[in-house]
């Protein structure tokens, strides 16, 4: 099926992200029964090709409806494999964060069965103080010791509780959503972490059971509010590291001196001083035209408000408070 948003590669975001979710509420008619089922991700995937924006991409409506068209979202996922074809190893980053315990995700799958339910629900929470810990003391360069499908995690302070997607469970694989998710976008492995409301969020649950969870797509949309105001600033805090770097000894404009990313980069420097503001970024005509909304975050829009994301991830058995 085709991607609706045009495959962005995003040089306005040239820095590695690492990416996790969180929750919050769904649909309200069907209501989740049976056991709580608890495990922790041991692998987050982002779109690292044209081909995995679709695998990892779901259907979240359409630009002017919330109604499913059909047709996979995932223009965010897009900019992501972007990066990648520029060189940045994104999935490397992410694998680093999650191997030592910087990302923690919980997820929680309540269902009577794992081959057939018609009320099951997958939750997501934010996990911390992991036993055993990550990584077993600083020359620990393998670490995923919390990994092994015997741990235990305390959710985070900042985590939802109610963090479910509720939806059915047909042949071993759960479908679920829409709701409302938390995404949690680390901007490098030593940034803090931005939240952003992921709405109307679906997720698909492949090979369920008691030991672990096969394949989870989640996918949801982000305003382009919060693209401006939350990704954008972190984006531009990033940037001007690698200006830094790439820019030294400094030149004057246009060029600035700058080599290598840092090149590519200071070509959005509109007015020329050797800096890059959050606007001058994300009002690129180029980049602005890339990041264009693909989809409507409401029942109904007279023009697309929103962006599509979507991710893949692994998990293993764990225990935590449900």
């Amino acid at each position: 099926m085709p991607v609706k948003h045009s495959f962005l590669v995003a040089a306005i975001c040239a820095l590695p992200l690492s990416i996790v979710a969180c929750g919050g509420s769904s649909d309200s008619t069907i209501t989740p029964q049976g056991p709580h089922n608890g495990y922790v991700v041991s692998s987050v995937l982002v779109p690292t090709s044209d081909a995995q924006t679709r695998q990892y991409g779901l259907d979240l409506g359409s630009k002017l409806s919330s109604k499913q068209d059909g047709l996979i979202d995932n223009a965010l996922g897009a900019a992501l494999a972007g990066l990648t074809m520029l060189n940045f190893d994104i999935q490397c980053t992410i694998n680093t964060a999650v191997d030592q315990g910087n990302i923690i995700l919980l997820l929680d799958v309540q269902t009577k069965d794992f081959t057939t339910s018609s009320a099951a629900g997958f939750g997501v929470k934010l996990g911390a103080m992991p036993n055993p810990p990550a990584c077993n003391g600083s020359g620990d360069t393998v670490c995923r010791h919390h990994l092994t499908g015997s741990a235990s995690f305390q959710l985070a302070a900042d985590s939802p509780t109610d963090a479910v997607v509720a939806g059915k469970i047909a042949s071993g694989s759960f479908t679920g959503g829409p709701g409302d998710l938390t995404l949690e976008i680390a901007l490098g492995v030593a940034s803090a972490p931005l939240k952003l409301n992921l709405l109307r969020a679906r997720a698909q649950v492949t090979g369920i059971s008691e030991t672990g969870i096969m394949s989870a797509i989640i996918g949801g949309l982000v305003t382009q509010d919060e693209l401006n105001n939350q990704i954008g600033p972190a984006i531009q805090v990033q940037v001007a590291g690698i200006l830094t770097r790439d820019c030294t000894p400094a030149g004057p404009p246009p060029g600035c001196g700058c080599h290598g990313t840092g090149a590519t980069l200071i070509a959005f420097d509109s007015n020329a001083d050797c800096m890059l503001s959050t606007t001058e970024i994300l009002t690129n005509p180029v980049v602005k035209g890339l990041l264009q909304p693909d989809s409507c975050s409401t029942d109904s829009c007279k023009a697309a408000d929103s962006l599509s994301i979507g991710i893949k991830v692994q998990a293993v058995k764990a225990t935590f408070p449900m």
